[in-house]
C-alpha cells in the first residue's frame, strides 16, 4: 500500500508562505483557489504532492 504524506493546515500554510487564515479562505472560495483540501473525519489535510504540484502550476502562470 502506498503511503501518502499529508500536511495540516498549519504545515501547508507554512510551505506556501501564507497565513493559515489565507489558506482557509482559499479553500472556502468557489472555485477553490489553493491546493485541494482533503477532509478526514472532522479535520482538513492537504496531500504534500498536491501542495507541491500547486506551487509548480503557480510558477507556470507567472511566465505569461
Amino acid at each position: 500500500m502506498t503511503r501518502i504524506s499529508m500536511l495540516t493546515t498549519a504545515e501547508a500554510a507554512a510551505r506556501l508562505d501564507v497565513s493559515q487564515r489565507t489558506l482557509i479562505r482559499w479553500r472556502q472560495s468557489v472555485p477553490i483557489i489553493g491546493p485541494p483540501p482533503i477532509r478526514i473525519g472532522n479535520g482538513i489535510r492537504y496531500a504534500e504532492a498536491d501542495v507541491n504540484s500547486w506551487i509548480l502550476t503557480q510558477r507556470e502562470k507567472g511566465k505569461s
